[in-house]
């Protein structure tokens, strides 16, 4: 049905506003049209994000991670981080409370979202005693 919509639209709805894009993409991926969602996820994040709010951002950190969820596609999951980031750059507070307040069912695609951009943004400090070489002087060492 969504799809339909779009078609009949120019563009799928580029006069449209951002929150009423997002919606039909979130109307889309309720109907389970994977192909409409990233129609028009893509078609938003080709734009200029400049005017876009936290929670619309936020709205497609949701919906790629959702994609990713049910194609696999590693593109989708980039995307979605991509989104967590900026959201939280344009309004830390309004991403926060967005996230906070999410349906039980996407709940996880934010805790995923903020486990993976905290390892990619805080990496873990290799181990000093790291090293799996053993030299052949400390077996006796050990033995003893």
């Amino acid at each position: 049905m969504v799809s339909v919509v779009c078609m009949a639209t120019a563009a799928c709805g580029q006069n449209d506003s951002v929150a009423e894009q997002v919606a039909s993409a979130e109307m889309a991926m309720a109907e389970s049209d994977v192909v409409t969602t990233r129609n028009i996820c893509d078609g938003l994040m080709n734009r200029d994000h400049g005017s876009y709010v936290a929670t619309e951002l936020a709205r497609l950190s949701i919906l790629y991670m959702q994609l990713h969820d049910r194609t696999d596609d590693p593109d989708a999951l980039q995307l979605a981080t991509r989104c967590y980031r900026e959201a939280f750059e344009t309004n830390a507070d309004s991403a926060r409370m967005y996230y906070e307040h999410l349906p039980v069912d996407q709940d996880k695609y934010a805790m995923t979202l903020a486990t993976i951009v905290s390892t990619l943004d805080n990496p873990p400090a290799p181990l000093e005693d790291d090293d799996p070489y053993v030299s052949p002087d400390s077996i006796g060492m050990i033995n003893n």
